[in-house]
């Protein structure tokens, strides 16, 4: 899958495309396929170590996106597709 990657909290030209495997699916979890997303204000600040959060690089920035559901646990609710 390819994902954008911040390695160091230097803004957003520090956000880095890489290929990667794909996260296996675990229970508790979905898994979607991102057809769309957003970028605003708390992900700038985000690649920048200046929002309330501040997780460990390497890490991919993003609090909006949408797509269609790949996988789901029994009884979540959710479905495939």
């Amino acid at each position: 899958m390819r994902a954008l990657l911040l390695n160091r909290t230097d803004g957003p030209e520090a956000l880095e495309p890489v290929e990667m495997a794909a996260p296996e699916p675990q229970e508790g979890n979905l898994l979607i396929e991102v057809r769309a997303a957003g970028v605003s204000f708390p992900d700038l600040l985000l690649t920048r170590g200046e929002y309330q959060l501040k997780p460990e690089p390497p890490f991919g920035p993003g609090v909006e996106s949408a797509g269609v559901v790949s996988w789901a646990p029994e009884g979540s609710g959710f479905s495939v597709g």
